[in-house]
């Protein structure tokens, strides 16, 4: 025993010592650990892997989910460190062994001589970083720069539920109902740390030798080809693979299952489609398909693909519709084997997905980001060229016009409801990698990218882009790696002379992955002294400004199918610029058109003039503008009429007038949003009936074409999703053909349960379908709800459809049977009838008086629902100004009764004063304040009057001051309802 001195000394050298550690920034560990600190959740830059052997052992085929693992690495040592730090989580009981490696020590595999045990060294684990640590007992630069280690690490694991790291899942095999378990893997973009020990990081690329030990039932598949088969007995095999050329580690792959397989071999290349056994022979479209993509891809990058096969294994979970593993790509079964079967759009889209994974094999797995700060450079790339790609192979599917509608509208419209972000940001955490994989990643990009695919010339980009897979091909790269090898390009294309920005590549692109927002180009043309102003802002109040490619059309110079920048904007607010520069041939009345074919991405806004030269060749000949343009003026135009900031309602009606006879998709796409919001800001006006007779006029022919002509009535598969667009239009302002045609196909299938085959249709068709319920269709269908089971898909059906009925009396019965005093809440619980009640108020127009009703006669009743006042609140915003005093009023009958009850709620109960009432009809009010009379004298000259409509236009005023009356009046002679997508 020491003296009580020698104790003392002790532990003051211990607090010292302790005292030494926190003030390094160190967190003191319990007993027996060593003292951890907050490190940065970045790996140091130290050690480097030079190649990976790993090995796991699996029994999934009994259904067991633990996994033992041996994951030896050879790592170099750059930097004189204490410390090898890797990656690891939710691994555990590792046992660790280091050697050091002679200078004369070969690959894995070389004799003991040439190794030193090194053995002085522990581990521990870091759970803010999921680290694993190895380092000396002592403190001290164990780890010399020059020197090589073979860390070995035996560890245990447990296989995820969910589709992370090393997963499991089951599937039920129909030729004996057994239950068969699969494991599979995901370590995009940081699980595979969940998988075994390593450097997870996706610039630290290595080559992997792997080997799996599973079931001699069972087969094992990875990313390379198998190089081994072991039997160790009846029951088990080692499956051994190739080693992988250098990848990162978010491409490790591998599946043991008792999968199936079709396969095929084209130019060296050997692909196959794995499946479950009875689902073997669905994958043939898909592996034609591969085969196919693989050798364009080849042929269009000037690239081969790298590996000697390609999986594609169909899955029934999965992270995602896809994961790219390089040799190995991962698909949830229903996008990968039903490419034959179903609606011409699902079969293009899972052909895209397929497609958007085979591209992936140069951008992101033979090139890789440095950081996922460049996560875009994977994704946009894969997202765009796999339209591209596809479009080339099966150019009567016109596949750019899906572009635009699943990737183009979506990353034109994010920046009205989600946080924005530029491209390139820097991410740190798990969870801010995990959500850099978003729409700005994925959409947002591949538009920025199809802009300077067409701006640079498309094969001076293909020959920049070719060009950097070659330089950095095995590698990783950054964006300015990107942008220099684009710049190689453009100088050495010569296509434009005598302009400065073809020197400036960087600078242009990096104004474009920087910046947060999207641009607005307002084009002013000076009809006196022949210049053209162009503005630019952000669509947001940010300042930002950006380098923007310009191309035009004019009424003597179409050329829409020029698509390359004629003109790049400086970032700047305002530049003017003359005709004779431009190089354009305009006269007064001639129309011009900026950005060819919407290829840029940004928004245009023309002078009133302009649009008026526009409306005419509209009316005149719309074949003469290309129809994506014709798309993208309804687009532009949208947002303006939303904000109140178009100069002219006249001018939009005028260029409405040609959509009687337009049979292109496009843009009835773009009018199925511009028609809406008119309609939902003339409800209840004079002005409303003239309106809903024009637009039905506008849309008849084009839904007879869609709906009746074909088929002796069948729905024609060519529609793409757009025919549910016409659909909402034509149904919405009373067409008769679509009401009829909707309440036929609704009917069949709630009462004879007749499936609806065209999915893009579905919700459209059974909401007008029950729009005009007769009396005896509306208690079938209550009777019907209260019969089913509540978590059928009838039962879903039904409840979503009826919120879309027009009759005040069935609407008020349809209220009270959901949630009425007498309500047995069989098909809402009480949660699901207050969100309910918002729901149906914002999507059915003609309903919320109603609405209010039955507030202000079950007030008591609601009240008892915690999440009443909440969505009570909610509906308030929603209030028009001239029903204020009746809301007041209202409102204090509630909040009176919620004080007597002493009724606690989750919210407090909105003010009769709050700026939030009625906040979302403000737009509505002001834009009927400046437009209103404008819009009906142009109704009036447009359509044939009868006596009713001429009588209520004689009571037309400007905007809110109407009488209440001829609200009411005109809600009970025009009903109607609106997709929820089209509301306020």
């Amino acid at each position: 025993m020491p003296t009580s001195r020698a104790v003392v000394l002790y532990w003051a050298v211990i607090l010292t010592l302790l005292t030494l550690w926190k003030e390094l920034g160190y967190n003191v560990g319990v007993a027996g650990t060593l003292p951890t600190r907050q490190r940065p959740l970045r790996l140091p830059n130290e050690t480097y892997p030079l190649s990976y052997q790993l090995h796991i052992n699996s029994s999934i085929h009994m259904g067991n989910f633990l996994f033992n693992g041996n994951a030896t690495i050879d790592i170099e040592i750059r930097q004189s460190t204490n410390e090898i730090v890797l990656h690891a989580k939710n691994l555990s009981d590792f046992r660790i062994t280091v050697l050091r490696l002679n200078d004369d020590a070969a690959a894995i595999g070389a004799g003991a001589a040439e190794f030193e045990h090194v053995d002085d060294l522990t581990h521990t684990f870091d759970p803010h970083g999921s680290f694993l640590v190895i380092y000396p007992y002592e403190n001290y630069q164990a780890f010399e720069a020059g020197q090589r280690y073979r860390v070995e690490i035996l560890y245990t694991g447990k296989m995820q539920m969910k589709a992370r790291g090393l997963y499991w899942m089951t599937y039920e095999n129909e030729l004996d109902n057994r239950t068969v378990y699969v494991a599979a893997t995901q370590s995009e973009p940081t699980y595979a740390r969940m998988i075994f020990p390593c450097y997870d990081e996706p610039a630290i690329k290595s080559n992997f030798s792997i080997s799996l030990t599973h079931s001699s039932n069972y087969k094992a598949i990875s990313n390379m080809p198998v190089k081994e088969l072991i039997s160790h007995n009846a029951d088990l095999t080692t499956t051994s693979f190739f080693p992988t050329p250098p990848m990162s580690t978010y491409l490790v792959a591998f599946v043991i299952s008792d999968f199936e397989h079709i396969s095929t071999s084209y130019r060296g290349i050997t692909q196959s489609v794995y499946s479950s056994p009875t689902l073997k022979e669905k994958g043939q479209s898909a592996l034609k398909n591969a085969v196919l993509t693989v050798s364009a891809l080849e042929d269009y990058f000037s690239i081969s693909y790298p590996l000697e096969k390609l999986d594609h294994v169909a899955l029934n979970k999965n992270f995602g519709a896809a994961m790219e593993n390089w040799g190995l790509i991962t698909y949830k079964e229903d996008n990968l084997l039903s490419q034959e079967k179903g609606d011409l759009y699902k079969r293009v889209k899972d052909k895209i997905t397929q497609n958007h994974e085979i591209v992936h094999q140069w951008f992101g797995n033979l090139v890789s980001p440095e950081w996922w700060s460049y996560a875009w450079m994977n994704e946009g790339f894969a997202s765009y060229f796999s339209y591209v790609i596809t479009d080339m192979l099966y150019p009567e599917l016109k596949v750019m016009d899906f572009f635009a509608d699943s990737e183009a509208d979506r990353a034109y419209s994010y920046n009205s409801f989600l946080d924005v972000r530029p491209m390139t940001s820097y991410v740190e955490t798990e969870a801010e990698i995990i959500s850099a994989f978003d729409i700005i990643t994925y959409k947002r990009a591949a538009c920025v990218i199809k802009m300077f695919h067409h701006a640079f010339h498309r094969k001076t980009f293909v020959s920049g882009i070719s060009g950097f897979l070659s330089k950095y091909q095995y590698s990783v790269s950054n964006e300015l790696n990107l942008f220099d090898c684009l710049q190689t390009a453009v100088l050495q294309d010569g296509q434009f002379p005598h302009q400065s920005w073809p020197h400036k590549v960087r600078e242009i692109m990096l104004s474009w992955t920087h910046s947060e927002w999207m641009p607005i180009v307002s084009v002013i043309r000076n009809y006196q002294n022949n210049t053209i102003t162009f503005r630019q802002r952000s669509i947001h109040s940010k300042s930002e400004h950006w380098w923007i490619p310009l191309n035009f059309a004019t009424t003597q110079q179409p050329s829409f199918e020029q698509t390359h920048a004629e003109y790049f904007m400086p970032p700047q607010t305002q530049h003017t610029i003359s005709l004779e520069d431009l190089k354009l041939q305009l006269n007064g009345s001639d129309w011009l058109i900026v950005n060819k074919q919407q290829t840029g991405f940004y928004h245009v806004h023309y002078d009133n003039e302009n649009l008026q030269a526009i409306a005419r060749q509209l009316q005149t000949d719309h074949t003469q503008i290309h129809p994506v343009n014709r798309a993208a003026l309804f687009q532009d135009i949208t947002s303006l009429i939303e904000h109140n900031e178009i100069e002219s309602m006249s001018v939009v009606f005028e260029m409405l007038k040609y959509m009687e006879f337009e049979q292109d998709l496009r843009p009835w796409k773009s009018v199925s949003d511009t028609i809406p919001i008119l309609q939902k800001n003339l409800f209840g006006t004079p002005s409303y009936t003239m309106f809903m007779q024009f637009v039905r006029r506008l849309v008849t022919p084009m839904f007879k074409s869609l709906f009746l002509e074909t088929n002796g009535g069948e729905v024609n598969e060519t529609l793409s999703e757009n025919g549910d667009q016409i659909m909402q239009i034509a149904c919405a302002v009373d067409l008769t053909e679509c009401l009829n045609y909707t309440h036929r196909q609704a009917m069949e299938y709630f009462f004879n349960k007749v499936h609806i085959d065209n999915y893009n249709i579905y919700d459209t068709m059974l909401c007008f379908g029950t729009k005009y319920l007769n009396d005896d269709e509306f208690q079938q269908a209550l009777k019907m709800l209260q019969s089913i089971e509540r978590e059928s898909a009838y039962a879903d059906d039904m409840l979503y459809s009826l919120r879309c009925i027009q009759s005040h009396s069935h609407l008020l019965h349809y209220l009270e049977f959901l949630m009425g005093e007498n309500s047995t809440h069989h098909a809402l619980n009480d949660n699901e009838a207050m969100m309910y009640l918002p729901f149906l108020y914002k999507s059915n127009l003609e309903g919320r008086s109603v609405i209010w009703q039955f507030i202000d006669r079950n007030y008591k009743l609601l009240c008892r629902s915690p999440t009443f006042v909440e969505h009570f609140n909610e509906i308030a915003e929603f209030l028009p100004q001239h029903q204020r005093p009746y809301f007041e009023t209202l409102r204090e009958k509630i909040a009176t009764h919620l004080r007597h009850e002493s009724l606690n709620s989750r919210d407090f109960l909105i003010s009769s004063n709050s700026n939030n009432v009625g906040k979302k009809m403000r737009n509505s009010e002001l834009f009927l304040e400046k437009f209103e009379q404008e819009i009906h004298k142009w109704l009036l000259n447009e359509i044939p009057q009868s006596e009713d409509v001429f009588a209520a236009s004689l009571s037309v005023s400007n905007g809110s001051s109407r009488s209440e009356g001829v609200l009411q009046t005109a809600n009970r002679l025009v009903q109607r309802a609106l997709h929820s997508n089209i509301l306020i």
